[in-house]
């Protein structure tokens, strides 16, 4: 039998610190905790930065918890931590970092709240579902409602966390297994928030793990493509799977995101305002 995923014993306690620098919202993905973004939350927060990794709606329980959310309430729950970290920081500049499904909600709220929103930083962002998630998700609501309940209302995860570092995969406090009305969600968000991109036009770093089984990189390199002429760095990491925060090019990835806000993470300058 292939082995299953048991959730890890790794610290999923929302994040939050104040710092003296540019304000970062860090974003988790879909099953899983503030633990997939610990490292890079930890990162930005030693080098100044004032940071909020929140637990989102229906996560960090159960399958059946997340399950009974939709895509709107993650984005709420995202929203509303976006308006604590500004309420406690102020004027200062705000930048997303969002991993997977937070990806999407940061992309999501940067078509939605642009006036509050300098930078972003999207890390394996699933634009688009794998052909057998999407065929899966369209089977599952085909089915009649008393069918969608039970051993049919989730899929188990195999083999553990899609990622490289040993540690990590044992630690990560994820679901073991995915409801699969969430993954009709993610379609739902992914569909939307592709029609999203053009209007988008600020500093972004799209990140993704070469080694990636969940999220196919071709996503990224759509994400980059979609979005209007601008600032958009790419980092490709080679050994990594799809948690890259946490995986083994992790200071990697922290290094070139502490590089990228403090290099574009800036208010926009006002109509009329001179920038040196």
């Amino acid at each position: 039998m292939p082995a299953t995923h048991m959730p890890g014993t790794g610290d999923k306690s929302p994040i939050f610190s104040l710092g003296e620098r540019l304000a970062v919202l860090c974003l988790h993905g879909f099953t899983g905790t503030p633990y997939e973004v610990a490292p890079l939350a930890r990162a930005l927060a030693g080098a100044g930065f004032s940071v909020s990794a929140p637990l989102l709606a229906g996560h960090g329980n159960s399958a059946k918890t997340l399950a009974a959310t939709r895509w709107q309430d993650w984005l709420v729950s995202a929203e509303q931590a976006l308006d604590h970290l500004r309420a406690a920081t102020g004027d200062v500049p705000l930048a997303i970092a969002g991993f997977s499904m937070g990806g999407l909600l940061a992309l999501r709220l940067a078509r939605t709240r642009p006036q509050d929103i300098t930078a972003l930083v999207i890390m394996s962002a699933p634009l688009r579902l794998r052909g057998y998630q999407v065929a899966l998700a369209w089977a599952w609501q085909h089915l009649p409602t008393f069918l969608r309940q039970g051993p049919l209302a989730t899929v188990r995860k195999r083999g553990g966390s899609d990622v490289t570092d040993e540690d990590a995969r044992r630690e990560n406090p994820s679901l073991a297994e995915m409801p699969i009305a969430g993954i009709v969600e993610l379609t739902k968000l992914g569909r939307i928030v592709r029609d999203d991109l053009r209007f988008l036009r600020l500093p972004t770093l799209v990140v993704h793990g070469e080694r990636d089984r969940t999220v196919s990189p071709r996503n990224s390199f759509e994400l980059a493509r979609g979005l209007p002429t601008g600032i958009v760095d790419q980092l490709w990491l080679r050994r990594s799977g799809h948690l890259v925060a946490v995986d083994v090019e992790r200071t990697i990835l922290c290094e070139a995101v502490v590089r990228f806000l403090t290099q574009h993470g800036r208010a926009p300058a006002r109509e009329g305002e001179v920038v040196a």
